[in-house]
C-alpha cells in the first residue's frame, strides 16, 4: 500500500474543545492511497493503546472501526489510519470521530474531525456517442424500423395524461420531437434517390411526429402546474431492491433541472412493499438531502416510515433550505447499515406545493398512444413490420 495522501491532525490536549475542521479533500480514486496522521503533542505513548475509528455521511453511520491497531512509537507519537475503500465510494462531507482504548483499561474520547470526498472525473458516467452510418437503402429500412420499434416500447408504457405548464417540459418535448424529425429528414435525404414510397412514408412519419409534439405541448399547457410530477423516469410497476448500505438508488437533480429554487415548498411521495423481507422486519423509508454547490450537507428530510409486513405511501414536505444547488434522492432508505434489507417501490413523485397529489408520469415521459398507428403504417410502406 503507498499512501500517497496523508493529511495530519494534531489531536488537542488537555480537557478543552475538540473539534478539528480541516479543508482535505480525498477523491473516490483514491484508493488504498488515502490516509490520516494523527499527531498527540502531549507525549502520550500510543504504542500498545487501539483505536475505534467512527464516520457519518448524511446524518448516518457509514462506517466503524473497532480496535484499530495504532503502530506509533513513543517517538513520534502518531497514528496513521488509511482510509477505507469503503468509505471512498460515498462522495460529500464527512464528520469522523477517534477514540482510544488503553492498555490499562481506560478510554478517551478524542476528537471529532471533518473532510470532504470528490467523485473523481474517472468515475463520472459518460454517455458515448454511437458510431453513425448509412450504406443503402436497407440500412436506411434498418434504422427506421429500429427506431420505431423503441417507440412503439416507450408509447405503450405511457399514459396519455400529461401535468405541466412549465417551460423547462415543453422544451424537452420539442427536443425530443426535434430528434426524431431529424432522424427521419436524414434518413429521407438518403433514400430519396432510391425510392419514391418511402421518402412519401417518411414525410408521413414527421407529420405524426409533428402533431404528436403539439397536442402533448397543448394539453401541459392547460393543466395545473402543482400536479406536475417534476422527476422524470418514474413508473406505476414495481422496482425490487436488495442493499446493506444506509441508502440505494440515488437520483441527483439540480434546483434548474426541477424547475425550482430556495425558499421552494415541495412534496415527495412514493409507494412502499415492505412485505417481500421476511428475514428482515426493519421499517423503511425514503429520504432527500439538500446540497450546496460543493457537494456538502445542507439538510436531510426523510419520508414517513413503512413497517415490516406492511405496504403503504411515505411522504415528506420540505422547503428548499438557503444555499442548496442540489437536491439528492434516495429512493431506498432504511434505518440500520449493515443487515441486508429487500424492498419495493413504485409511483415516486416530487410535486411543487404541500399536498402529495396522485402519481402521474412526468410530461417528458409521454407520447399520444394515438400517434402510433400513423408511425406504423409509415413502416409498413417502408417494407418493415411492427
Amino acid at each position: 500500500m503507498v499512501l500517497r495522501k496523508i493529511a495530519t491532525i494534531k489531536v488537542p490536549k488537555g480537557a478543552g474543545p475538540r473539534e478539528v475542521k480541516t479543508k482535505n479533500v480525498f477523491a473516490t480514486y483514491d484508493k488504498q492511497s488515502a490516509a490520516f496522521e494523527f499527531f498527540f503533542s502531549d507525549n502520550v505513548n500510543v504504542e500498545d493503546a487501539t483505536a475505534n475509528v467512527l464516520f457519518i455521511i448524511d446524518g448516518q453511520k457509514v462506517f466503524v472501526e473497532d480496535g484499530a491497531a495504532l503502530g506509533g512509537t513513543n517517538e513520534t507519537h502518531t497514528f496513521i489510519y488509511p482510509l477505507p475503500d469503503k468509505l471512498l465510494n460515498y462522495t460529500g462531507k464527512v464528520d469522523g470521530y477517534l477514540y482510544l482504548n488503553f492498555a490499562d483499561g481506560s478510554q478517551s474520547d478524542e476528537i471529532h474531525f471533518t473532510f470532504s470526498i470528490k467523485k473523481s472525473q474517472i468515475d463520472e458516467e459518460m454517455e458515448e456517442a454511437p458510431d453513425v452510418y448509412i450504406k443503402s437503402f436497407e440500412d436506411i429500412k434498418a434504422e427506421v424500423q429500429e427506431a420505431a420499434d423503441g417507440a412503439k416500447e416507450t408509447i405503450n408504457q405511457k399514459v396519455t395524461e400529461v401535468s405541466d405548464t412549465s417551460d423547462s417540459a415543453i422544451s424537452k418535448v420539442n427536443q425530443a420531437a426535434d430528434d426524431t424529425i431529424k432522424t427521419a429528414s436524414e434518413a429521407k435525404s438518403d433514400v430519396q434517390s432510391k425510392a419514391d414510397e418511402a421518402s412519401y412514408s417518411i414525410d408521413e412519419a414527421v407529420k405524426s411526429t409533428e402533431s404528436a409534439r403539439d397536442e402533448a405541448i397543448e394539453t401541459m399547457t392547460e393543466l395545473d402546474y402543482s400536479n406536475r410530477n417534476l422527476l422524470p423516469g418514474t413508473s406505476d410497476e414495481w422496482k425490487t431492491q436488495t442493499f446493506t448500505s444506509w441508502t440505494e438508488g440515488y437520483v441527483r437533480l439540480s434546483l434548474n433541472e426541477l424547475g425550482l429554487k430556495v425558499g421552494d415548498t415541495f412534496t415527495y411521495a412514493l409507494d412502499i412493499d415492505n412485505t417481500i423481507d421476511e428475514q428482515n422486519t426493519d421499517d423503511v423509508r425514503g429520504s432527500i438531502t439538500f446540497r450546496d454547490p460543493s457537494d456538502s450537507q445542507i439538510d436531510v428530510a426523510y419520508t414517513s416510515t413503512i413497517s415490516g409486513g406492511k405496504i403503504g405511501r411515505a411522504i415528506v414536505t420540505a422547503k428548499i433550505p438557503e444555499g442548496t444547488s442540489v437536491i439528492r434522492i434516495a429512493k431506498y432508505s432504511k434505518q440500520e447499515g449493515r443487515k441486508e434489507k429487500t424492498f419495493a417501490i413504485r409511483k415516486i413523485k416530487l410535486n411543487y406545493g404541500t399536498q402529495a397529489t396522485p402519481w402521474t408520469p412526468a410530461p417528458e415521459d409521454i407520447v399520444l398512444k394515438s400517434e402510433i398507428e400513423q408511425i406504423k403504417q409509415a413502416i409498413t410502406n417502408l417494407g418493415g413490420s411492427v
